[in-house]
């Protein structure tokens, strides 16, 4: 039974703040499952085992598409300061193409966050699942996978914070203030500057979250000396406006 389980194991496993946050938990809300609750069913595991949490991925969800609509609200009232700050812009073309940048900047961030949460999402699956199988074969053979047990309680917690992370991401916005048709370039440059910051430190939070999964992975595997395949899917780059989209003043 053991190794179909392992066997049928495939692990989506890719890349594309406010605290370390596990879920609104609750103790109705979360399941504590300790790594010595299995002794009462005869399986000798230490006591001094860590205690694997899975995140209240529901609620984080929800906490995220709260602040992705709350930036969406935000952005709809923010849009008349820009369009005001375009009577600046004299040249009709210029103003189209400005439009055009700042509805992409909101989209990029976005998208971008989307993305990344349906990232985070996956590989919480996947530590879950490797917690599940863990458990079967200590169940099985009585091994102590304590250490693995720790390694798959890292990766949880670095999925916690880079949801976190990325939550807070979502609810930023955007916007552009044209000072003056000559200095329209630099305008949009310190907004995209600002953008592409902020989105490298969300997409570094979740690249250390799969980085974590991907050594709770290899300690699995190395503990229990079986094969777990992987799908290793592709990255998405983030992209912003460049230069040569800035309308030349």
């Amino acid at each position: 039974m053991l190794d179909q389980l392992f066997g049928a194991f495939l692990f989506l496993f890719g890349l594309s703040g406010s605290g370390s946050v596990r879920g609104e938990s609750t103790p109705s809300a979360i399941a504590s499952i300790s790594a010595t609750a299995a002794t009462s069913s005869g399986t000798n595991i230490p006591t001094s085992a860590k205690t694997f949490i899975p995140n209240n991925i529901g609620s984080l969800q929800a906490k995220f598409q709260e602040k992705h609509q709350q930036a969406v609200s935000a952005m709809e009232a923010k849009r008349a300061s820009f369009t005001a700050s375009l009577q600046a812009i004299k040249d009709e073309k210029k103003k189209v193409i400005l439009e055009t940048i700042q509805t992409h900047l909101t989209e990029i961030n976005q998208n971008q966050t989307t993305h990344m949460m349906t990232k985070l999402k996956q590989l919480n699956v996947g530590v879950e699942e490797m917690y599940k199988l863990s458990q079967k074969y200590v169940q099985d053979s009585g091994k102590d996978l304590s250490a693995v047990t720790s390694s798959l309680v890292i990766a949880n917690e670095t999925i916690a914070d880079g949801i976190s992370t990325v939550t807070a991401q979502a609810e930023k916005t955007y916007v552009v203030s044209i000072s003056s048709e000559t200095k329209a370039k630099n305008d949009v440059g310190k907004v995209r500057n600002q953008l592409a910051s902020d989105l490298k430190k969300a997409r570094d939070a979740v690249s250390d979250a799969r980085k974590k999964t991907g050594e709770a992975l290899k300690a699995l595997k190395s503990a229990i000396g079986k094969p777990v395949m992987i799908t290793v899917q592709s990255t998405a780059e983030i992209t912003v406006p460049s230069d040569a989209a800035y309308p030349t003043p």
